[in-house]
């Protein structure tokens, strides 16, 4: 894992692993949720706590159903996330090469008016020396400021597109229509935080349209936990 010493901080945190990893645990959710009986009736001749209870039965039934549909559809939205990620965090690590490097350089200028500047207090002659020095350390500076302007790009992009994904899971879960996914740019896709997506995932599977059904072991936790560090 990069410590981004270049750039001073991490502009696109998360692990392309654990996201396709939730992608493939809500894949195979969907399955096994898929393959549940429906419960069956009951006779007409039974009584009010058997016909309770068969109600009940029908209500978690509606809701499990609608479950695989709602989970298929967020493993795709985790799918292309997992993709913009990956390709988030290697230019992140690009970006702190470069940053390294013109650190390296910047020191160097600095040694270089250090010494410059001591030579031109005995030596008048060399004062244009020193003031080059100078010019390439001002120049120096300012690159390696542009790099770090574009990590905090990244950055931006990164929390833009938490927001979009959080809420493609959220419509999932409110049963309304998943927005239509942008054209992938590198620097303008991008996720927030797991948190974000790993709370909204939660409530995704949680949801249903009738009453409220508990999720099976790992619907949840399990996603939401791949989710959530940082």
């Amino acid at each position: 894992m990069a410590d981004f010493r270049g750039l001073g901080f991490d502009p696109a945190p998360g692990s392309p692993d654990s996201v396709a990893e939730a992608a493939r645990r809500c894949s195979a959710a969907a399955v096994r949720l898929g393959e549940i009986p429906v419960p069956a009736g009951i006779p007409e001749w039974a009584g009010p706590s058997a016909r309770a209870l068969a109600e009940r039965a029908r209500q978690a039934a509606a809701g499990i159903a609608a479950l695989p549909g709602s989970l298929r559809a967020a493993a795709a939205v985790l799918e292309d996330w997992a993709g913009t990620l990956l390709a988030h965090r290697r230019q992140a690590e690009d970006l702190d090469r470069r940053a390294a490097q013109a650190q390296r350089a910047v020191v160097d200028a600095e040694d270089a008016v250090e010494q410059a500047e001591t030579t031109a207090q005995f030596s008048p002659a060399a004062a244009p020396e020193a003031a080059a020095a100078r010019e390439r350390l001002a120049a120096r500076r300012a690159g390696l400021d542009r790099v770090r302007r574009e990590g905090r790009d990244l950055e931006r992009a990164h929390t833009a597109e938490a927001a979009r994904v959080a809420g493609r899971l959220r419509a999932l879960g409110d049963g309304e229509p998943v927005p239509d996914t942008p054209g992938f740019r590198p620097l303008v896709t991008a996720l927030e935080t797991f948190s974000t997506a790993g709370r909204e995932l939660g409530v995704t599977v949680a949801r249903t349209p009738a009453a409220p059904v508990t999720p099976p072991p790992g619907a949840v936790g399990a996603f939401t936990a791949a989710l959530g560090g940082r």
